[in-house]
């Protein structure tokens, strides 16, 4: 590792993949696929919630609003 005169270390560029991508293929990224389905996982947990807080507020809005 290479260090600045403050002590941090200083990160090397990511080289391109053949797939002209740098790090963003299985092939650059080995744990891509774990974090894509973590991923995927939080994005599923925010899309349920979403659906319950509009079910929620449109209730609460009916109740307070009837026409």
């Amino acid at each position: 590792m290479i260090y600045d005169i403050a002590g941090n270390i200083i990160q090397e560029p990511i080289k391109n993949c053949d797939c002209g991508l740098t790090g963003g293929c299985e092939k650059c990224n080995p744990n891509l696929k774990f974090e894509m389905s973590e991923l995927e996982k939080d994005q599923q947990k925010l899309k349920n919630w979403k659906e319950r807080f509009n079910k929620s507020f449109e209730k609460k809005h009916k109740e307070l609003f009837p026409n």
